[in-house]
Order: C-alpha cells, then structure tokens, then sequence
C-alpha cells in the first residue's frame, strides 16, 4: 500500500486545476452570475482615475464659475458615492453566490473522500496512521474552500482590471504605458521562480502538518500508557520536536513569500516612477518648446499625468493581490494532491463486475487448500481446508499467531487469499457482493469499539430503522438487558467516548447486542470472552447456547471452557490445521488440544 504523503503524481497546476473545476459545473450559474458582477465592479473601479483627473480640469479651469465649480464636485461626489454603495452591493450578492457554491463542492469533496477512505480495505486503512486520513477529511479540504469561494473568481478579477486598465493607459499615452511595461517581464519571472519553488515548500508544509496530526492522534489515544509508564515528558519531547518541523517549514514559506510580495511592490513602483518621470519629463518639454499655449492644455496634461500615475498604481495592485492569491493557489494545489491521491487510490478490496447478491443465505462455508499472507513471503495460513455446514457451531483454537482471526477475517473478506478457494453457499467468496455477504454475518470482536451517543443508537449502529423493541429483544438474548435498565436513562444513557463509562465486561455484552440486533445468517465470535469476568462470560455462555440452535456460529477463543460444547474444534499451530473432532475426540487424541485442556484445568 503506498504512502499518500509521498505522492506528487500531478506535475502541473493545469491538471489539478481542471479537475477541481469538475466540482465547480453543477454551480456554473453561480459563477457566471459572479462573474457578471466582476464585470460591474471591474467597470466601476476603472471609472474612479477617471472622476479624478476630471475633478482637476474642473477646478482649474476658468470657464466655471467658483459656484458653478462647487456644484460640479459636489455632483461628482456624490456619483462616486453612489458607485461606491453599487460597488458594495455588488461584492456582497458575489461573496454570497461563492461561498453557498464554494461551501456545497468542500462538502461534496468531503464526502466523496470519507466515503471513499470507507471502501478501503482494513490492510490499507491500517497501513496509513489515522491522524493522516483526519487530517484529508478536514484540513486539506478546509484548504480547498478559500480556492472555491474567492481565489479563482479573484484571479479572473484582478487580470480583467488589469487588461482594461492597460488598455485605458495606452489611450491616454502609448509611450509612458510601454515603458512602464518594462517592468511587466521582471513580474512574469520573479512569478515563475516563485510558483515553483513555493509548491515545493507547500507540499512540506503539508506533510509535516499531517504528520503532527497523526502523532497527536495516536499519542490522545494511548495516554492511559504514557501515564502508567510516566513517559509524559518523552512524548512532550516528540510532540515538540514535530511541531518545531512543521514551524520551521511553515518559516520558510513565509520567507519565500516575504521575498516574493515586497518584489511585486518594488516593481509597481518603479512602474509608478517611470510614469511620472515620463509625462513629467514630457510636460517640461512642452512647457520649454512653447507647446502648452494656454491654461486648459496644461490642466490636460497635469490631469494626464494624475490619471496614469493612478492607473499604474491600480495596475500593480491587482498583481500585488494576485500574488496572494497565487499564495493561496499553490496550498490549495498541494492540498488537492493529498485529496486526489486517496480518491485514486483503488480499494484493496472490490466487489468483482459479475458479483452477485447472496439469496437465501444458508451459512455454509468451505475453505479448500487456502494460502494467505500479509507480508509477501511470509505465509499466516498454509493449506487450509475445512467445510462447517449451516447451523453448526466450530470453534478455532491453538497460540497466539497461529492463525484463528486470520480465517475470520477472512470469511468476511477483510482480505483476499493469494492461493485456494474460500466458498459460501458453495459460491466463491470474490463472487458474491461484498455489502450482501456482511449483510449475513455478525461480529463480535475482542476489542469493543463504542461509539459516543445513545446505548440504543450504539446497538442500532444509528440505523434509525430497528425500532426499540428489537434493541430490548436483543439485549435480553445477550444477558445486557439487566444492567442497561438499572442505568439513569436506560437505553438512552449516553456512551461516552470508546464506551470508557462502562466495564470491559458491559461494553462486550453490549456488542454481542449489537451483533445480533441484524440476526445473522453467521455469528462469528473472536476471542468474546478473553477480558470478561467470569459472571459476565457465564452470561454469554448461556446466549450462545441458545443461538447454537438458530445460526451459524464460528468460535474464536483461549478458553476452551467457551468451546466445550461445539460441534467441531480446529485446533491450529504455525498456520496448519494440525488436529479436529469435538470436544472428547480431541481429548481422546491426548495431543495439542488435550495439553491446552491439561493446561487451563490445572
């Protein structure tokens, strides 16, 4: 399974950018809508130069009398504020139209990837440090919403105003707007040197933000140890040494940004001084040769020069922006990365295209001549067979590492085999559905999980679907409904995170509950019993019982006392199959089985 922090598959902006617009089609009306107002306020702000140099023709000509003029500005005035109210009715319904898009595409992006990290097999998921999918879920897309809601409409903004202003500046003077285009080139480089540099740094910008986010994460979860080892200060030590990694990183984006932003602002105004230099120079020139005969021309030229000073100013401001922007850009970009990288990351584990759904399930399974490994070369199963018919009940037993939940994983298709054949129903396993075949089977791990909320939405699985009656029907089977109904709020009693409000013994018979509140076809059982009391694994032993006569049931476990009663024991050492029969058979052989059983009685 590949690392998605090492991927950088995408080598140009262009691919990442098209393939984000593809979010952004189903709300095109509210982009073209934006853009439209960009249009406006874009027109709007290009007239502002313009009200200005005309203020400057008005007060110092002699036509107007000073009345006339006071009038005249106080009109202009009011006009200017006129556009500025339209200005900002026109950036608060843009803002409005890009954030309802922006906001819908993150959330459709979010769940595409939580959906997706779901479909991934357990030997991808458990390969990759939790701490990194949050962080894809939630940071890099958070990343992308800023992109969405103002970078793109933004750039497309800020490169309008600065065409039509460029354009305006060649009307006024071609030559004073040429020379400042010198500086354009220098722009284009400083850019280029930057956007390359800049997407490198983001790319470890987010690497060493995930990273902490991970070691957080599993370091939160594990803090009962570091406390009972008091290894506290070791892990302050780890956590700081990886958040000073993601400052520093973090350091050097600045820095280049720092570089990068102050470049763009020298070159504005050296645009700026060359504009004045120039018209000035020129209104000199004139004034010397005698060219400027009367008292409007001069105020002409003067207002000239105001209008192109300002033009160059808001020339280079738009591009001053556009680097932020661009800052913006290249952290979504390499945020993106991340993103795609998990949706491309084909399951380990898919439904094959002539799968078929599983009907009248009858619990039969077989598994003939299966080799499996997790580590390539390593085999964890060697040449296993056995067939367990419905309604029987088999038990696995042998050490730790010999390969009992590694069938169970198996039977539910956690994972594919690499050589034999594993068959339901006398189909094989990779050809039928994977939803249809889990459908059937329920579970009952070692490790409770519990989830925060309700007792009955934990026995539900939040399926709002199985009405109380089958929760209480459920828990009564299992033993649980005792303690649930001496709890304040019964089977409303909130489950706090991982179920740490109840006993380890409470949380397994709660997920012997939720187990059987689907009625499975196969229960499978993996080592249910080994971190119980002995009340509470009396408890259980009398629900299996009765569920010995109704389904399937695959028995994981140390304790043979919890196999006892099985119709067929397997009794496993290094991946093989080495000895079977029930609970006497086995004794009779006076082998493995019959030393564990020596062994537990002593």
């Amino acid at each position: 399974m590949r690392d998605f922090q090492e991927q950088t598959r995408y080598k140009h902006d262009s691919k990442i950018f098209r393939r984000l617009l593809k979010y952004a089609k189903p709300y095109q009306g509210n982009f073209i809508i934006a853009m439209l107002l960009i249009l406006v306020d874009v027109a709007l702000n290009s007239l502002s130069p313009m009200i200005l140099g005309f203020i400057i023709r008005v007060v110092g000509t002699d036509i107007y009398t000073p009345t006339t003029k006071a009038w005249i500005i106080a009109l202009i005035v009011a006009i200017f504020i006129v556009l500025l109210l339209i200005i900002i009715v026109v950036i608060y319904y843009q803002q409005m139209l890009l954030q309802t898009a922006g906001q819908k595409i993150v959330w459709k992006i979010r769940g595409e990837v939580f959906e997706h990290i779901e479909m991934l097999s357990l030997g991808q998921i458990y390969q990759i440090p939790i701490g990194k999918l949050v962080t894809r879920v939630t940071n890099d897309t958070n990343t992308l919403s800023e992109m969405y809601t103002s970078v793109i409409i933004n750039l497309i903004r800020n490169l309008m105003l600065m065409i039509v202003q460029f354009i305006i500046m060649l009307v006024l003077n071609v030559k004073a707007t040429l020379m400042m285009g010198i500086t354009i080139p220098f722009v284009a480089v400083f850019t280029f040197m930057y956007r390359k540099m800049a997407r490198n740094q983001y790319r470890k910008v987010r690497n060493e933000n995930t990273n902490v986010n991970a070691y957080l994460q599993e370091n939160l979860s594990g803090i009962k140890l570091t406390q009972i080892f008091n290894q506290e200060a070791k892990k302050q030590g780890e956590f700081k040494q990886n958040s000073r990694n993601l400052r520093n990183e973090h350091l050097k984006e600045l820095l280049m940004f720092a570089i990068y932003r102050p470049s763009m602002y020298l070159l504005s105004m050296l645009a700026s001084l060359i504009v004045i230099y120039y018209m000035g120079s020129h209104i000199v020139s004139l004034l010397d040769l005698g060219q400027v005969t009367d008292k409007d021309m001069l105020l002409a030229l003067v207002a000239s020069l105001v209008m192109l000073y300002n033009y160059a100013n808001d020339f280079f401001r738009p591009l001053q922006n556009l680097s932020e922007d661009f800052n913006i850009l290249q952290s979504a970009f390499a945020s993106a990365e991340k993103v795609f990288d998990v949706l491309d990351t084909e399951p380990g584990i898919k439904d094959a295209p002539d799968a078929i759904e599983l009907v009248d399930f009858k619990g039969e399974i077989e598994f003939k001549n299966v080799w499996f490994y997790y580590v390539e070369g390593v085999w964890v199963l060697k040449d296993v067979s056995f067939k367990i018919n419905p309604n029987d009940t088999v038990a696995f037993v042998g050490a730790t590492g010999s390969g009992k939940t590694t069938i169970m994983n198996l039977i539910v298709r956690n994972y594919d085999i690499q050589k034999g054949e594993i068959l339901i129903d006398g189909i094989p396993i990779k050809k039928i559905k994977i939803e249809s075949l889990r459908r059937e089977i329920g579970q009952m791990p070692q490790d409770v999980f519990l989830f925060t909320g309700s007792i009955k939405s934990n026995i539900a699985f939040k399926d709002e679907e199985v009405p109380l009656d089958k929760v209480i029907n459920a828990s009564k089977y299992v033993g649980a409904h005792d303690f649930i109904e001496k709890l304040p709020e019964k089977y409303d009693h909130i489950v706090r995170e991982r179920g740490n409000n109840f006993s380890t013994g409470q949380r397994q018979l709660l997920s012997f509950a939720r187990a059987l509140v689907y009625e499975p076809t196969i229960m499978i059982l993996d080592e249910a019993t080994a971190n119980i009391d002995s009340e509470t694994e009396e408890i259980i032993q009398n629900s299996l019982e009765k569920m010995m006569k109704i389904s399937t049931m695959i028995v994981v476990a140390h304790r043979l006392s919890t196999v006892q009663k099985s119709d067929r024991i397997y009794v496993l050492k290094q991946g093989e199959i080495v000895e079977s029969g029930n609970h006497q058979e086995l004794l009779a052989q006076n082998g493995i089985y019959y030393s564990l059983y020596e062994l537990q009685h002593k």
